[in-house]
């Protein structure tokens, strides 16, 4: 996208924000799981009306932490009118597109996607990218230096949508995923020779079944991973593929800038994180001690070095802790939709490390999860 381009792009979106309409009568949260959940309590705490949640488990169970729960196909037309219908759907495993276009067709008095509820004064909800409107677009200058970074029109048009959906948060304007590829899209240089495969956030050894399963030959595979439920998962990955890779070592740490001790929530599975001296720790949530490490000290990776960081928001910092390999100029994937500035600021912290990166942005999750940067020493063919 050209200069000019841009700054249209910048005069479309300078829109001033509307204040906050209400509800009518109250709203109809659809969807009873965690980020509903988490909605419907914001939306107490600023004394916003909410009648119950619509969801599919609404047979099973009548109620959600003591509001009404009910099954879309049981919600009449009686209790919809006057009503709005606030969005609480967020699973990167499954699209909600047609949920939306559902609440759109039953003729609620307004339709309320996540970002539309900043508007309610002091609204306030941290969930991975997401953020009010108005942070994003103060961000403009460093997006518009990533879109110059971004070496294919695939990946310019991309971050321009996902932009365009993070505003929004309307499903109906999600862009396209290329799910099947997460981690080995044909661009990447890894299939043509063995490679050594650093995974940041092994989780259960799942992106190394990937490569295997896309002939990648790996020769040498070390995995981080600090979760002492998912360390035994990768020990048993390890066994079951131990004739066709080379050699491997897991490390039970995670990945960071320094090597130390911290706090990281235990047992949640692929979502388990290190916490930060200002995260909010649910009473329910279990958490213990962790060493954490710079990839610098740990381990000496040699040959062609494929390095994967998907580790809940620590990717910054694993990144500065690996400097000395970056300076090789290694092939890296990483999540950038831990936190809303990732997406612009993790490319701005591998370009100063990185000589010469060569940067291509996939989306292989729904609901702008699973957001990668690819970072290659040369320009793929």
């Amino acid at each position: 996208m050209s200069g000019t381009a841009f700054a249209n792009l910048r005069r479309r979106l300078a829109v001033p924000e509307q204040d906050f309409a209400g509800v009518g009568r109250g709203c109809h949260i659809y969807g009873a799981g965690g980020f509903g959940r988490r909605i419907a309590r914001e939306l107490v705490r600023r004394d916003v009306p909410v009648l119950g949640f619509v969801d599919r488990t609404g047979r099973e169970r009548s109620t959600v932490d003591g509001l009404p729960c009910r099954h879309p196909d049981d919600l009449g037309d009686a209790e919809i009118e006057g009503s709005a219908y606030v969005h609480g759907l967020m699973n990167h495993y499954v699209p909600s597109r047609s949920i939306a276009e559902w609440a759109i067709a039953r003729g609620f008095a307004q339709v309320l996607f996540p970002t539309d509820l900043y508007t309610i004064p002091g609204f306030s909800l941290d969930n991975y990218w997401l953020a009010p409107p108005a942070a994003t677009l103060d961000r403009l200058d460093d997006i518009e230096a990533l879109h110059d970074r971004l070496g294919d029109a695939e990946s310019q048009a991309l971050l321009l949508a996902l932009l365009d959906y993070r505003l929004s948060t309307d499903p109906r304007r999600h862009p396209e995923l290329c799910a099947s590829d997460a981690y080995v899209p044909a661009f990447l240089p890894i299939f043509n020779q063995p490679i050594t495969f650093v995974d940041g956030g092994a989780y259960t050894g799942d992106t190394l079944e990937t490569l295997l399963a896309h002939d990648v030959s790996v020769y040498d595979w070390i995995a981080f991973e600090p979760d002492e439920r998912n360390m035994a998962a990768l020990v048993e990955t390890a066994r079951r593929h131990r004739t066709t890779l080379g050699r491997y070592t897991l490390i039970k740490a995670g990945l960071s800038d320094a090597n130390e001790t911290v706090q990281f929530t235990d047992g949640d599975g692929e979502a388990s994180r290190v916490l930060g001296s200002q995260d909010f720790v649910a009473a329910s949530t279990s958490t213990t001690d962790i060493q954490v490490v710079r990839l610098d000290d740990a381990v000496s990776c040699t040959g062609d070095v494929y390095v994967k960081l998907d580790i809940e928001g620590a990717e910054r910092d694993a990144l500065q802790g690996m400097a000395e390999l970056l300076a090789r100029r290694p092939t890296i994937a990483v999540s950038v939709y831990h936190r809303p500035s990732d997406l612009w600021d993790i490319p701005r912290i591998i370009a100063s490390l990185y000589d010469r990166p060569h940067f291509r942005l996939r989306q292989h999750g729904h609901h702008g999860f699973d957001t990668v940067v690819y970072v290659m020493p040369d320009e793929p063919k």
